[in-house]
């Protein structure tokens, strides 16, 4: 739908809206405005006023309204209170209306119905729930002070054209509001044509837009380069991963990409073992030094299995090591040293599946006494501290 279309559906909601003063909205809404309370207290007193109006009606505490009070210019709070009254009627928590008046303090100076009201209701025209809208405008009250005509309805068009489905380009939104701040000339459009004439899916450019928004619109030049070392590490543009690829290599800078390569060598991963695993999961490069150390060191110091196991199921590292790789890998291991498995299972067979097909596999199936012990230490009642030592005391007590 284009530009036009889109203001003048705006145009008509807000013709409803108009209707409704925000001195009457306030009394509907059963609001006191701040202006009856403290307008003949320090009303030429500037800054004063506005740490005052800030502490009173909207919660901050004095070091928070200094520091936000001086991107701030008013003397009457005629025109803020008009602003929370807006946002009020539009579903906004108290709490909300702050985290926008603290995370952009030039909101408060805006024509509320002539300036603000239209951009809400454009945001909910194409889909934005309620709710959503209140999350969404809160947590990037960026929107606000953006152009409806020049930025908001461009940038909307231009996802949609993408995307197609108006719940996708809200997902968009959601992820990363910094998609509207991006030159779509430069950046986005031929980004995306770069993408195409590789031979990469819509339904690829619908992932990277959705999932990793903050890739698809950096800058032209940077993404070419992206693209291009997922060409030389021979992923393929027909595939998911190329995508993924593209947005690791746009995230981790060399010193990171050197210090990833020396993390997973401390292990005994030779540079080729660790592409090979960066090749069937490009995010393990995205992992923390801490999250790959921790990983490691259970499974290989903890557990006594081998070091290279993982780089065959590297998707374990976006896993969460206390819910899923400890309490899975720690019912494996007491399955081995019960006698009741031969070997170590594949790892992704067992932390990648959900809860209940790997309660039912490894847990559910076996006598109650086993059972219960298993569940003890899935559960988290009892931990092993160390399986090799355990595995060493067993051994003495059935000699």
């Amino acid at each position: 739908m284009g530009a036009a279309s889109q203001i003048s559906r705006v145009s008509n909601r807000l013709r409803v809206i108009q209707l409704s003063s925000p001195a009457a909205i306030s009394s509907l809404l059963g609001i006191r405005s701040f202006t009856s309370q403290i307008a003949t207290q320090e009303g030429k007193d500037g800054p004063s006023f506005i740490v005052s109006y800030l502490m009173s009606s909207h919660g901050f505490s004095v070091d928070s309204a200094k520091a936000i009070s001086r991107f701030m210019n008013f003397r009457t709070a005629e025109k803020p209170d008009s602003f929370a009254n807006l946002l009020r009627s539009h579903g906004f928590s108290g709490t909300q209306i702050a985290k926008c008046i603290k995370r952009c303090p030039g909101v408060l100076g805006l024509d509320p119905e002539r300036i603000l009201g239209p951009k809400l209701d454009f945001l909910r025209s194409i889909g934005i729930s309620e709710a959503e809208l209140a999350e969404v405008v809160s947590t990037n009250p960026q929107f606000l002070i953006m152009s409806l005509e020049n930025r908001l309805i461009p940038r909307y068009n231009l996802l949609k054209d993408v995307l197609v489905d108006d719940l996708r380009v809200v997902d968009v939104l959601k992820r990363s509001h910094k998609s509207f701040f991006f030159n779509t000339d430069t950046n986005v459009v031929p980004n995306i044509a770069l993408l195409r004439k590789l031979g990469v899916g819509e339904n690829y450019i619908t992932y990277l837009l959705s999932t990793f928004p903050n890739v698809a619109f950096q800058p032209h030049s940077d993404f070419a380069k992206s693209v291009e070392l997922a060409k030389q590490f021979g992923f393929d543009p027909w595939k998911a991963n190329f995508v993924v690829a593209v947005r690791v290599f746009s995230s981790v800078k060399k010193s990171a990409w050197e210090k990833k390569l020396e993390t997973y060598g401390r292990w005994g991963w030779s540079k080729d073992l660790t592409l090979l695993a960066f090749k069937r999961y490009p995010q393990c490069m995205c992992s923390s030094e801490k999250k790959i150390m921790q990983t490691m060191d259970f499974i290989v110091n903890k557990l006594g299995w081998e070091s290279e196991a993982p780089a065959r199921s590297p998707a374990i590292f976006a896993l969460s090591f206390e819910k899923r790789i400890v309490p899975r890998c720690s019912v494996v291991q007491l399955l081995r040293l019960r006698g009741l498995i031969d070997d170590i299972p594949w790892l992704a067979g067992f932390l990648y599946p959900g809860e209940d097909r790997f309660k039912k596999k490894f847990v559910a199936k076996y006598p109650d006494d086993i059972k219960a012990e298993l569940l003890d230490v899935y559960e988290g009642r009892v931990i092993v501290v160390d399986f090799r030592t355990m595995a060493v005391e067993d051994a003495k007590a059935r000699s």
